[in-house]
């Protein structure tokens, strides 16, 4: 008898062939038929007459159970090989590592890579989508993207290849420059707080003039003890007159403010690239020292402080934080400012206009130390806001609006001391910080001077004016300009 068979074609490509009816089927069934008539005598008075239902039953349901039985069995088999046939291939691909044997697996990180992204796989369907129905993977996918396995049985992963380190950086410096995680200052809110004792709510100091300026100015009397403004100015004149010893170089943000200020010192002096040191904006020693004649030391000085250099550094930062809301990690450093007499700074914005780096500053708390007898006076001209000095007390104010854009109207001047000594201190708040803010920057390599020389650096001449410090950082490098690159 022949068999009737219908041909179906498993997933995996394999052809399957499905036994609808076997040759020895009725016989097996009159056999049966026989002895069950042989054991039950009732069953040939049964309306079952000569069986012929119950053989009916037998011919349908034996054949179909033996069915399924091979049905199942050649299931397992054929998924067992599909799922070998599997592996296999992802062990081909990369996939997946089940490799065991060390050198093996160091020649299969070697070239890992290209045979990601240039091995044809066996089959196209295979390799089209993944077995399990998970989404398409790229693939010229990085090695480290590969899954991870059972380390307890296997041979663990070879390890991530590092990035060459940058030139000029420390290896540890990179690595934590490497995990930094900037963090957003987009405004402040002033609020009343105690310190010490002393009860100090903010002041908001209403424009005089009408403007759509986001531009918010604060005041707050006593917000630094006296004993504090003492002990701040008191190491200020200290470490200024120890430095002083030496002679500042002199930096110049161009050509055209050296130009301008030896126009109004009255000096007639041609400039040329060789009155400058090699690599930088800033004189020679000889034209330095000349240079601070002209002008009579006609400069305000600047002393610096950083996060942790003193208990005052995290008391400060924490009070300005509890009252405004501004962040430590968005400070800068702390810079302590004396002006002699006849000594102001122009007009000026702390922010950088049209300008689209984040990394500017967004709020600026100042504090004067001590009582100014005239002159001396904080001024916004656009505002129509100005400030006199008074001993322990701070002005805050925001240069940025929410969305990190320079407010021109934000713009100020210190007034010439016309009777007195004036001096602040003052934090600038960023709105992106960076890795280097708030940490003390090492010397530069050039220009090449004494250890513990000052520096001038004179900024330009409309908006700006020469200011003494007791540091040195980058800005007067021709390279780092260049490139501009953010470090302190």
């Amino acid at each position: 008898m022949k068999a009737n068979t219908s041909i179906r074609t498993h997933h995996s490509g394999i052809t399957l062939i499905n036994m609808k009816l076997f040759p020895d089927t009725n016989m097996r069934n009159r056999k049966l038929d026989s002895k069950t008539t042989q054991k039950n005598p009732q069953a040939k008075n049964s309306p079952l007459k000569n069986g012929k239902i119950q053989k009916d039953f037998r011919q349908d349901s034996t054949p179909v159970f033996t069915i399924v039985i091979i049905v199942l069995f050649l299931s397992v088999l054929f998924g067992a090989l599909y799922v070998f046939q599997s592996m296999s291939a992802s062990d081909e691909s990369g996939e997946t590592n089940f490799v065991t044997d060390p050198s093996k697996m160091q020649k299969r990180s070697d070239k890992q890579s290209d045979t990601l992204a240039n091995k044809t796989p066996k089959s196209e369907k295979q390799t089209e989508t993944i077995s399990d129905n998970t989404q398409h993977m790229d693939k010229s996918f990085p090695t480290d993207n590969v899954p991870k396995h059972d380390n307890s049985k296997s041979v663990s992963p070879p390890e991530k290849v590092k990035p060459e380190p940058r030139q000029g950086i420390d290896p540890k410096i990179e690595e934590e420059m490497n995990k930094f995680k900037s963090t957003l200052q987009t405004g402040m809110s002033p609020k009343k707080i105690f310190a010490d004792g002393r009860r100090l709510p903010p002041v908001e100091l209403l424009p005089q003039k009408p403007n759509n300026s986001s531009v918010k100015v604060y005041l707050y009397d006593e917000f630094l003890s006296e004993a504090e403004c003492d002990g701040l100015m008191k190491a200020h004149n200290r470490h200024v007159t120890e430095i002083s010893k030496k002679d500042p170089i002199v930096c110049f943000d161009t050509v055209n403010t050296l130009r301008q200020h030896l126009k109004a010192a009255g000096v007639n002096r041609k400039v040329s690239p060789n009155d400058f040191m090699p690599g930088t904006t800033c004189l020679d020693k000889t034209f330095s020292s000349e240079f601070k004649d002209h002008i009579h030391s006609n400069w305000s000085y600047s002393t610096a402080f950083y996060r942790g250099e003193s208990r005052f550094s995290n008391v400060f930062e924490y009070r300005v934080k509890e009252a405004t809301a501004l962040k430590p990690e968005n400070g800068g450093k702390f810079q302590i400012t004396s002006y002699p007499l006849n000594v102001g700074y122009k007009l000026h914005t702390d922010c950088i206009e049209d300008n689209e780096d984040k990394r500017d500053r967004v709020a600026t708390i100042l504090v004067y130390l001590q009582d100014v007898e005239e002159g001396g006076e904080t001024q916004f001209p656009e505002l129509g806001i100005w400030v006199k000095p008074r001993k322990g007390r701070a002005l805050v104010w925001n240069n940025m609006n929410e969305k990190g854009k320079c407010e021109h109207l934000s713009i100020h001047q210190a007034a010439k001391v016309t009777k007195g000594h004036k001096f602040i201190l003052q934090r600038w708040y960023y709105y992106t910080s960076f890795y280097s803010l708030g940490k003390r920057p090492p010397e530069p390599h050039i220009p090449v001077m004494e250890s513990g020389t000052p520096r001038v650096s004179c900024d330009e001449y409309a908006h700006g004016s020469c200011r003494w410090y007791d540091e040195w950082n980058y800005d007067h490098i021709i390279e780092y300009q260049k490139q501009k690159i953010t470090l302190i």
